[in-house]
């Protein structure tokens, strides 16, 4: 009876920590939330590629994040650090390789775009990258 008594403060630790199984990966689409590791390294890369089209400094304000097993789909607008300013909204669909955040593609953002026939494309061009994270 006593190593019952023993035993029943370890089981119950394990059963609130949830012991009895590894972490598993979102089955659905998820948006990392602010100061989240995963969330950073995602508008770095996003921050890296804009610095490559424009030398500007700019804050990224994200709009949109949907993340799902490696692939994310991000709407960023673009401001000055001083917020004075701001820029168009810039969309754009990443993968992750190798715990490092690629960016893909940047949707175009010029009147006219069927975005309807983008997405179409974009989702047959990258076929593993999951429907969830898309705009709706």
């Amino acid at each position: 009876m006593k190593t019952l008594h023993m035993l029943l403060p370890l089981v119950a630790s394990c059963f609130l920590l949830g012991c009895s199984s590894p972490p598993s990966s979102p089955t659905t689409a998820h948006t990392p939330g602010k100061g989240s590791p995963e969330r950073a390294a995602i508008v770095a890369e996003v921050k890296a590629a804009m610095a490559k089209l424009d030398k500007k400094p700019v804050v990224l304000v994200v709009a949109n994040l949907k993340v799902h097993d490696g692939w994310a789909w991000i709407q960023v607008n673009p401001q000055s650090p001083d917020g004075k300013q701001h820029y168009e909204s810039q969309s754009a669909l990443l993968q992750e390789k190798a715990k490092k955040w690629t960016l893909q593609e940047w949707m175009p953002a010029e009147d006219g775009t069927d975005y309807k026939a983008y997405f179409k494309n974009v989702r047959n061009k990258y076929p593993a990258a999951p429907a969830d994270i898309f705009p709706q």
